[in-house]
């Protein structure tokens, strides 16, 4: 036996250290990933205008969080706003 072999835990390989880190690995990368689903769109990419489109606007869209934002468009939105991202609330 030489002294490398007695620095090694009993029980430890690099097999199952491996698939530990790959385990770790896979767990922040699936950790991630919703935070990155969450980023908005910028206005401009949005067509984003503080006016309305004839009866259309933001106050009337499902993404419409008030009392000045949105879901997926980032920075301060007009409720009387709209963007190409608009659709329409259900009617009750």
């Amino acid at each position: 036996m030489t002294n490398i072999d007695k620095l090694e835990p009993a029980g430890v390989s690099r097999r199952r250290l491996f698939g530990v880190a790959a385990l770790a690995v896979g767990a922040a990368t699936a950790i991630a990933l919703p935070a990155q689903a969450q980023t908005k769109l910028s206005p401009k990419i949005a067509n984003y205008q503080a006016t309305p489109r004839g009866k259309a606007q933001c106050d009337g869209c499902t993404q419409w969080q008030g009392p000045a934002s949105c879901k997926i468009v980032s920075g301060a939105i007009a409720p009387t706003g709209w963007c190409s991202l608009y659709a329409p609330k259900p009617k009750s």
